[in-house]
């Protein structure tokens, strides 16, 4: 099962959307294996930090962190890739033969391509023990605190989010709790 909360948590009705958020330790306790699709942003959104929390209080260790770089990398490499063959084809197909010239120029084109996509992914992924180290849930954000709890389109009132998470966090991960089980310690 796949679990992607824009799609899973209801956006706009706060009743569903509540029922919804009851319901991920749920959906997680169930799950074997969380996998996050991690940008250098991950780390700064309250749900991303309530979905980890859940999964670390429900005792669970297997969390596999896959950088969204490694779609950009694995594009270009396609990409490059295509067009290199489409190149060399294409050169063989008006000149009758393929010379080491246009062969050459073509391969160092396609290895600048991924040697730029891969050290762009390589910076990106090596933000990540960073993140993780100087992590705070204080200084996470949310689209209620960030909009004054004003819905901008209706101007109607929305309820505060980071409230109804702090209360599930106080109660997964109390001071003696805490202690005992060494959890969450750099939630600050």
């Amino acid at each position: 099962m796949i679990f992607v909360d824009k799609f899973c948590i209801h956006q706009t009705d706060e009743e569903l959307k509540k029922a919804g958020i009851r319901r991920l330790a749920g959906f997680l306790k169930h799950s074997d294996r969380l996998v996050v699709l991690w940008t250098k942003s991950y780390f700064t959104r309250l749900w991303c930090a309530y979905e980890l929390a859940t999964w670390i209080h429900l005792g669970k260790s297997s969390i596999c962190f896959v950088p969204v770089s490694l779609a950009s990398l694995a594009g270009t490499i396609s990409s490059a890739t295509f067009c290199h063959f489409l190149f060399v084809s294409s050169y063989q197909a008006m000149h009758g033969e393929i010379t080491p010239t246009p062969a050459l120029l073509s391969t160092c084109l396609l290895s600048l391509a991924v040697a730029h996509a891969a050290s762009s992914h390589t910076r990106e992924l090596g933000r990540l023990p960073e993140q993780l180290k100087s992590f705070s849930f204080q200084s996470t954000k949310c689209f209620c605190c960030d909009s004054g709890h004003v819905n901008p389109l209706t101007h109607e009132a929305i309820p505060c989010d980071r409230l109804m998470i702090n209360s599930a966090l106080k109660t997964w991960f109390s001071s003696s709790q805490r202690s005992e089980r060494g959890e969450l310690d750099h939630l600050h």
